[in-house]
């Protein structure tokens, strides 16, 4: 039987046209535990213009409370939105552990001290209960009133001068905004809920910690 709560407003936001099996079962599970809902996609080829689209929406369109930021090549366990949703009211923003790919023999958890070097990433894969970080993975639960108050456009990204690459990490700045609008406002993590990527090596907490110590971490 599915528990009613906070209605929320599913953002896929990623562009793959095809989804794999593991995505697809962990919503569908989630879906059938928490009611009322509402999921929406932008097409567009641009992540930044599938966030903000996706953002407009829920603040001009939706009656959702409960904004909640999904990509399609991700895992989510068990309870996902019965185990966070009830946290948004209190924390305004907050997210699970998520694993990043397993790239270049590293295995990372997406939590970084800071947004000046790609290797200030944290390890949070041992931490219990809820803290907060300077940056995440911007998957997050985001409250109406924590949007409602930044100005669009939401993701911004800038160009190097040759005008080849960007010249700014979308996802930090979004959260520079997210707490320059509402002061006070931390990015927090739930140490209890994990979410893994799909990659051929899978992103979660049990290969981690197995290969935490050949991996750098």
């Amino acid at each position: 039987m599915r528990q009613k709560g906070t209605q929320i407003f599913l953002a896929i936001c990623n562009s793959q046209r095809m989804l794999e099996s593991d995505f697809v079962w962990s919503l569908l599970n989630n879906l059938t535990q928490y009611w009322p809902w509402e999921i929406f996609r932008a097409g567009h080829p641009w992540d930044v213009v599938r966030n903000n689209a996706a953002i407009d929406h829920f603040l001009h369109y939706s009656k959702a409370d409960v904004f909640v930021k999904m990509d399609v090549d991700q895992v989510y366990p068990p309870n996902y939105f019965l185990d966070m949703v009830v946290l948004v009211e209190s924390y305004g923003m907050i997210g699970p552990v998520i694993y990043d790919r397993h790239e270049r023999n590293e295995f990372k958890t997406l939590a970084f001290a800071n947004k000046v070097s790609a290797s200030s990433w944290l390890d949070v894969s041992d931490g219990v209960g809820i803290k907060s970080y300077p940056y995440t993975h911007t998957n997050n639960f985001y409250h109406r009133r924590v949007l409602e108050r930044i100005p669009p456009p939401w993701y911004e990204a800038e160009l190097r001068e040759d005008g080849l690459e960007r010249a700014n990490h979308v996802d930090y700045d979004f959260l520079d905004k997210v707490k320059e609008y509402n002061p006070g406002q931390e990015c927090w993590i739930n140490h209890d809920v994990v979410v893994e990527h799909i990659a051929d090596v899978k992103g979660n907490r049990e290969f981690y910690r197995k290969h935490k110590g050949d991996s750098g971490g």
